[in-house]
């Protein structure tokens, strides 16, 4: 992304951050925009009640800020561990939304991804197949990647992803461009 001129933005967990700061620091410091994926990434806890979903955020800002050295920062935005819709949870995620919304708090999903959680036997091949197949003929997409260690090929499928999205006319752009 870097030798793109790309900003993305990263949805981070609390819990990876404590254990990468100087990563997240890094990813802030390149003007990468830094939003909130909770805590613990663990559903029972996170979804126990709506209050905990704002807890989670809440958590994880604190470490961000403190990763960061930024004491103010807010990113204002969340996106739900297993997404928004659906799922044993539904109930919870739909008051828990509120409740963020009331606190000036957006969440986000995905609409398009690169099938990294889909499988372990991934390849470039897949996930940019699983991307087209995904991104369709939508006017703007958020993509879902995942940067654990086993997902070390989205990294590799970036530069793909990057030239085909281009050629179909697409521009990159993190919150930080759409929220201003």
């Amino acid at each position: 992304m870097e030798q793109e001129n790309i900003k993305a933005t990263f949805f981070l967990l609390g819990s990876r951050v404590e254990e990468m700061p100087e990563m997240t620091k890094t990813i802030y410091d390149k003007g990468h925009f830094i939003a909130s994926h909770g805590c613990s990434h663990i559903y029972s806890q996170i979804y126990s009640s709506p209050e905990a979903v704002l807890n989670e955020y809440n958590q994880s800002m604190e470490i961000i800020r403190n990763a960061i050295q930024v004491p103010e920062y807010n990113a204002h935005l969340f996106r739900f561990p297993g997404g928004l819709v659906g799922g044993k949870y539904a109930e919870i995620k739909k008051q828990a939304k509120e409740i963020l919304e009331q606190n000036e708090i957006l969440s986000v999903d995905w609409n398009a991804l690169s099938g990294d959680a889909e499988t372990n036997n991934l390849s470039i091949e897949f996930e940019l197949d699983r991307l087209k197949e995904t991104v369709g003929n939508k006017q703007s997409v958020i993509i879902l990647m995942h940067d654990a260690p086993a997902k070390s090929i989205t990294a590799d499928a970036l530069p793909y992803i990057i030239s085909y999205l281009r050629e179909q006319g697409y521009e990159f752009k993190n919150f930080y461009d759409i929220i201003k």
